[in-house]
Order: C-alpha cells, then sequence, then structure tokens
C-alpha cells in the first residue's frame, strides 16, 4: 500500500499547492449537451438522483444519460439516506420522502455500485485536505469535501466520469488532479 500512497503524494504534490485556487469559468467547464460527445461511462453525484427526484434535471440531458452506462457509489447512497435521519419523523410529507428516497437507492443495480476502497480513501484523504488547506475550509466543508473527492477518486481509479451539477468543488478537484473525469450540467 505504500507505493499506492507514494504514486498518490507524487501525482498530486500537496506540498507544492500554496495557492488558492479559483474557480473557472463556466464557459471553460465541460457541460452535458445533447450535441456534445459523451464519456461512456458516468458515475452520478448526489445532485443528480436530487434533480431528477425534484424534476429538476434538464430534459434534453436526460435523453444523453440514457446512452451512457450509469454507475452508482455507496458515497451517494449514504448523502441520500441522510435525510431519512434528520427529517421531522412527524412531518405530514417525511414518510412520502422516506418512500421515495428509499425506491431510488433500490432501484441502483448492485452490480453497478462501487464502494470507495482503501486506496480511494487515501487519495481522497489527500486531496480534501488539500483543498481545505487551500480554500481555508472549516469543519462542514472539509466534511462536505471528503465526500465529494471519494466520488471523485473513485470515478478516476475506475475510469469514469462524474456527472454533476457541483461546478465548485468538483472544478476545484480536477485542477487538483487533472487527470479525473467530470461533466456538469444546470438544473431546471
Amino acid at each position: 500500500m505504500s507505493s499506492e500512497l507514494d504514486a498518490t503524494l507524487r501525482r498530486i504534490k500537496p506540498e507544492k499547492r500554496t495557492a488558492t485556487l479559483t474557480v473557472r469559468d463556466m464557459s471553460e467547464l465541460p457541460f452535458l449537451r445533447p450535441t456534445s460527445k459523451m464519456p461512456p461511462k458516468l458515475l452520478y453525484d448526489t445532485t443528480v438522483y436530487v434533480d431528477i427526484l425534484q424534476g429538476r434535471f434538464p430534459e434534453d440531458a436526460q435523453l444523453t444519460l440514457r446512452a451512457a452506462d450509469a454507475w452508482h457509489s455507496t458515497v451517494t447512497d449514504a448523502e441520500l439516506v441522510a435525510p431519512i435521519g434528520f427529517l421531522n419523523p412527524n412531518h405530514p410529507d417525511t414518510p412520502a420522502a422516506v418512500k421515495q428516497i428509499m425506491a431510488t437507492i433500490q432501484r441502483r443495480p448492485a452490480h453497478r455500485t462501487i464502494s470507495p476502497d482503501r486506496e480511494i480513501w487515501l487519495e481522497a484523504g489527500i486531496l480534501s485536505g488539500v483543498l481545505s488547506r487551500l480554500q481555508n475550509y472549516g469543519a462542514a466543508d472539509r466534511r462536505r469535501i471528503l465526500n465529494d473527492a471519494l466520488l471523485f477518486a473513485t470515478a478516476r481509479k475506475h475510469g469514469l466520469t462524474v456527472l454533476t451539477r457541483n461546478t465548485s468543488d468538483f472544478d476545484l478537484l480536477q485542477q487538483l488532479e487533472p487527470t479525473g473525469g467530470v461533466v456538469f450540467y444546470n438544473r431546471l
């Protein structure tokens, strides 16, 4: 494992990262468009599921999704089920929301759901640590960026491209590790 960790450190070079990063202009980022060539394998960020459930995922982009192989992560499983614990159980909308979340998780095929392994956790820890230092993140942002880094590192290791609307975090991650693939979309 130390050779994998050494390789990750050589690739990311955290000691050479000293300047705050800036999110690139939207025109410089790859966006999901019906006319653009799509990566064949997409790993969905939690934003995709949330926007689809809320009817805010672009309709023309849904056609493009059908042409790609969809992959899922246990990281997004955890992010999706977290509301089951923090929603008010006495609120009249909670049972329907819980049912919708559970159905979303259960529809995801197990053979297309990836769990981060030790190598991915180490890479994500380094990436999230570097970003936290460079961007001066507080505790809440450090936890949030770790989940995004786990998803990003999972996609990179398995030759997938992350699909997300989260331009700020994933653009910064890609600036730190340009070999990771990301494609963005705008919600309705």
